[in-house]
């Protein structure tokens, strides 16, 4: 079945701020920035700034399994999401991310994520969509209404278990690569000396 991005997740923006960001020990809210996400790999909840939050207004708190959407990109990059990995109370997004918190009955967030960073899914529909000359951006309104297909929850099991599959593949090949590599440098520095 075919549904909206808003139909399968709440989508919030991220955290408004006023003032630059600067990290203070003693704040009450964690917050995630650019520098805090690794695509492929989540949060790094270790250099997590901490910040005091001004305003009436109660904070869109970001949770274990939510994604965060970068919206804004360079031409030749595209948008892409991140999987929240970690669970750390009173976590911000700052405002440069979209919170795309999903309904857990309907969709699981890997599969989400990966839909939304596939080059043949989410990339297309990025690319097609995009707005900006040298930074593109991807408004609230047109990922909202980004189609998604959303089977089972059984199929989308096997469809991260595949994923995860591929990607240790991946850390493998890689590996295999940099020993190769290694070996050749070795082999070739022997010959030489």
């Amino acid at each position: 079945m075919i549904r909206t991005l808003r139909e399968t997740a709440e989508i919030h923006l991220g955290q408004s701020i006023r003032d630059k960001i600067e990290n203070i020990p003693s704040g009450s809210h964690f917050i995630v920035q650019m520098k805090d996400v690794i695509k492929n790999a989540g949060v790094k909840a270790d250099g997590l700034y901490k910040i005091n939050l001004k305003g009436r207004i109660e904070p869109r708190l970001v949770k274990k399994g939510d994604l965060l959407f970068v919206s804004r990109v360079f031409r030749g990059s595209l948008p892409y999401s991140v999987l929240v990995n970690t669970d750390l109370p009173n976590l911000v997004a700052a405002p440069t991310f979209t919170i795309l918190s999903v309904d857990k009955d309907m969709v699981r967030a890997e599969y989400l994520n990966w839909f939304i960073n596939s080059e043949a899914h989410g990339g297309k529909y990025f690319k097609k969509n995009a707005m900006g000359s040298s930074i593109l951006n991807i408004p609230k309104s047109v990922l909202s209404n980004m189609e998604i297909p959303v089977p089972s929850l059984e199929i989308q099991d096997k469809i991260i278990k595949l994923i995860q599959t591929a990607e240790r593949e991946k850390e493998i090949m890689e590996t295999l690569v940099e020993k190769r590599r290694a070996f050749m440098d070795e082999v070739l520095a022997n010959y030489i000396e």
